[in-house]
């Protein structure tokens, strides 16, 4: 199996501050944040035995999930 989540970060800088799993509406969870968090398009997929970390993610220019 596995799990696919989607980055959520703050859009000035692209840091990551969390994950959404995909069966998390991604509209409603950015509309409840803070004006300047953005949740994004894509998933990436990791194994479910991994554990997934800040760090192991990153956004770039056009706001999509990077696995690092």
């Amino acid at each position: 199996m596995t799990q696919k989540l989607r980055a959520v970060y703050n859009n000035s800088d692209k840091t990551i501050i969390g994950f959404l799993a995909e069966d998390l509406d991604a509209e409603d969870h950015e509309a409840r944040c803070p004006e300047g968090v953005k949740v994004t398009s894509n998933y990436l997929e990791f194994d479910d035995d991994i554990i997934v970390y800040l760090h192991d993610v990153s956004v770039n220019s056009e706001g999509l999930a990077v696995k690092e």
